[in-house]
């Protein structure tokens, strides 16, 4: 498609099966990034909240951060350091801005990390790393990264040598409990023991004095680029489900994301398109070509959160699954940044492998260069 063609030239340059239906895989996570970027905007930080008792507990309420690393909880025990504490009986979670138990379609508990189950407070991506030596000693997978009791026993379940990122499969729950147990690990390395227990499945008192609120060091934007880069499944379904909660008030849960998701088609007067989940990893989820065009045209202006090739012309997003290649994004005029073309390139099926980046290149080859009269070189 080019957008910015002149009077009397086309602007579908190419097209075909462009109206039949395919499962996008990641490339869905562009939709997902452009309502989160209508309706938060770029600015926009994850909060998490923490109160603390007469009786020195520790009560953390959620909000859905996707990115609430062993970093950030670094940057929150010495916050809450600042502002006084000094001894921590339980460690309370309130998972409650989330539905319970919450599952989204796709998620098949593997230990894959790309597979984690969310939550309103969820630490390191819901994944564990740990290292293995050939002697069975373990250790941990970077200094900063403590090592909890679940990691230690998946470790002992793992076979041979090596470094290991597993995502926690057991249940929501167990990845709630694994949330705790690295800030307690985080509070102990600051000399702040935990004396008590986690206690999980706890809603706060509606009436709170928040202690600590903690405001994400990464914006949105940032969390987008980010995101798209390295593909995170965990963190894009973490945003998906927080606009959802967001937009209509919690508890989080895949019918009112599907709802904001609505609304965003609908600002937009595009074809709506019924979302598993807002990663892409969900098969029940499929697009056109021409819908996924019609938001790329949305998108152009947010296109500095896509993937630049090493040549600088190409911003992108692919999609990858056993049977499933796909890719959009936009090819750069070379010094008409602000003309992009963009491209479509849906793949379903077995056989593909190389396909997508051969089409790219044809793309590339072919359709860059400026229309005659535009003053392009």
């Amino acid at each position: 498609m080019d957008r910015h063609a002149p009077p009397g030239q086309p602007r579908e340059l190419y097209a075909h099966n462009a109206e039949k239906p395919y499962v996008p895989a990641s490339i869905l996570k562009i939709v997902t990034s452009g309502a989160a970027l209508e309706f938060l905007g770029p600015d926009f930080h994850f909060k998490t909240d923490f109160l603390l008792t007469k009786t020195n507990d520790l009560w953390i309420v959620g909000y859905g951060d996707p990115y609430l690393v062993s970093e950030e909880l670094a940057l929150i025990v010495k916050e809450l350091q600042k502002r006084g504490l000094k001894t921590v009986r339980n460690i309370i979670i309130d998972n409650s801005y989330f539905q319970k138990d919450l599952v989204l379609d796709g998620n098949t508990q593997t230990r894959s990390p790309f597979d984690a189950y969310n939550g309103a407070f969820s630490v390191n991506f819901n994944t564990v790393s740990f290292q293995k030596d050939k002697k069975g000693q373990v250790s941990r997978a970077a200094g900063h990264i403590p090592l909890t009791p679940l990691a230690l026993k998946l470790a002992a379940q793992t076979k041979g040598p090596g470094l290991f990122a597993l995502n926690i499969s057991e249940s929501p729950q167990a990845a709630e409990q694994n949330s705790g147990e690295f800030l307690k690990a985080h509070l102990k390395e600051a000399g702040l023991p935990v004396e008590g227990e986690i206690i999980t499945g706890r809603t706060a008192p509606a009436r709170r004095k928040i202690f600590y609120r903690h405001e994400s060091s990464m914006s949105l934007d940032m969390l987008l680029k980010l995101l798209m880069e390295h593909s995170n499944n965990f963190m894009t379904n973490q945003i998906y489900l927080a606009l959802g909660a967001e937009l209509y008030g919690p508890p989080a849960n895949p019918e009112k994301s599907q709802a904001a998701m609505n609304e965003f088609f609908l600002r937009h007067a595009l074809a709506p398109i019924t979302m598993g989940d807002g990663s892409g990893l969900s098969r029940q989820t499929t697009l056109t070509a021409r819908q996924m065009a019609e938001i790329l045209a949305v998108m152009e202006p947010n296109r500095r959160i896509f993937y630049r090739s090493e040549d600088g012309l190409v911003l992108s997003k692919t999609g990858t699954m056993s049977d499933i290649k796909t890719m959009a994004g936009y090819l750069e005029r070379p010094g008409e940044p602000h003309r992009p073309l963009s491209f479509v390139i849906l793949l379903n099926g077995l056989g593909y492998n190389g396909a997508r980046e051969q089409i790219l290149n044809i793309l590339k080859g072919r359709f860059p260069a400026p229309p005659p009269g535009t003053g392009g070189g």
